[in-house]
C-alpha cells in the first residue's frame, strides 16, 4: 500500500443525533485498526498530508465536528463531553467498532474523553498537543484574553516568512505566517474553544480519568507550544500507563503544519509498529 492509496478519499455525510456530520474517508482497510482523526482548533474538511500518511497504513475517517464550519454550536452540543458522545454515535452509525482514536488540540481533548468512557473501543490513541489536562507547573494561557499577536506567538514555533506550496502550480512561495490562512483558521477556532471550555482549557475530572487509562498511547508535542505547554505532555506521559512522548524540536502547537514530514513519519511508524530514530525528535 503506497502514497497513491493514501491520497484517495471520498466526502460523505452521516446523520447522527439529528445532525448532519460530514466526514472524509480515505486509505484502505488493512489488518491494523482504522484511524478516526479529530481535528483541532482550525477545523477540518480537507484531506491533509497527515491524513494521507495515515491512509498509506490503514483506513482513515476524518469527521468535521458540527459547529466548526458554521462558527456556532448546534443544538444539543455545548461541551467537550457532548462532542465525545457524538463521535462515538458517529462510529456506531458507520459500523466502526474498535479504532485508533487520534486527535489534535481540542480534538485531543475530545479523544481523551471518548477513550476514558469507552476503553475497550479505543485500544490505541494518537494525541498531538491535546488540551484538557491541567498541570499547575505548566499552566495554559487564557485564550479569551489573548490578542492576535499573543495568540500567533503561542501557536507557532516560528513567525515570519515560510515557504508554502504554490496553489496553482509547482514549487513554493513565501507566506507570512501571521497573515496566512492557517493563522486565520486557528484564530476563528479559538473563539469556539473559549465558548466550549467556558473559560477553562482543562477538566479536573479528566486529570483523574487518565490515571486509569490503559490504551497504547502516542503523545506528540511541539517543544515550543505556547497553547498547551510541553509540561502538560510530560505529565500525561507520567500518568498514562502505556504511553510514549515524542517531542518535535522547532514546532509549536501545530507540529503537523510546521514539521509535516517529521509528524507524518512519527504517526505512521506508530501505526505500523516501526521503531526508528527520527532527526529533530526526542522520545521520552
Amino acid at each position: 500500500m503506497g502514497a497513491a492509496d493514501g491520497s484517495i478519499f471520498t466526502r460523505e455525510t452521516a446523520r447522527v443525533g439529528g445532525l448532519d456530520v460530514p466526514y472524509l474517508r480515505g486509505g484502505r482497510q488493512e489488518r491494523i485498526l482504522p484511524v478516526v482523526y479529530l481535528h483541532g482548533m482550525g477545523g477540518g474538511g480537507k484531506w491533509e498530508a497527515y491524513h494521507m500518511a495515515m491512509g498509506t497504513a490503514t483506513l482513515v475517517y476524518a469527521p468535521q465536528l458540527p459547529g466548526w464550519q458554521e462558527g456556532r454550536f448546534p443544538p444539543g452540543v455545548s461541551s467537550v463531553r457532548d462532542y465525545a458522545g457524538l463521535v462515538v454515535e458517529l462510529l456506531d452509525s458507520l459500523g466502526v467498532g474498535e479504532a485508533v482514536l487520534a486527535g489534535h488540540s481540542i480534538g485531543g481533548w475530545i479523544a481523551l474523553h471518548a477513550a476514558a468512557r469507552h476503553p475497550d473501543r479505543f485500544p490505541r490513541l494518537v494525541l498531538a498537543d491535546p488540551m484538557g489536562v491541567g498541570v499547575d507547573d505548566a499552566p495554559s494561557p487564557d485564550l479569551e484574553a489573548m490578542d492576535e499577536e499573543a495568540f500567533a506567538t503561542a501557536v507557532f514555533g516560528k513567525l515570519g516568512l515560510i515557504a508554502t506550496a504554490q496553489a496553482y502550480g509547482f514549487g513554493a512561495e513565501w507566506e507570512n505566517v501571521r497573515k496566512g490562512p492557517e493563522f486565520e483558521r486557528q484564530w476563528r477556532g479559538r473563539g469556539l474553544v473559549v465558548e466550549l471550555a467556558q473559560g477553562r482549557c482543562a477538566d479536573p475530572q479528566l486529570s483523574v480519568d487518565v490515571l486509569s487509562m490503559t490504551a497504547d498511547t502516542l503523545l506528540i508535542w511541539g517543544r515550543l507550544d505556547g497553547i498547551v505547554p510541553l509540561g502538560v505532555g510530560e505529565a500525561l506521559r507520567a500518568a498514562l500507563k502505556k504511553s510514549r512522548l515524542d517531542v518535535i524540536d522547532g514546532a509549536g502547537h501545530l507540529p503537523m503544519v510546521e514539521k509535516p514530514e517529521t509528524f507524518n513519519r512519527i504517526v505512521r511508524d506508530f501505526l505500523v509498529g516501526r521503531e526508528e530514530g527520527i532527526p529533530g525528535v526526542v522520545t521520552i
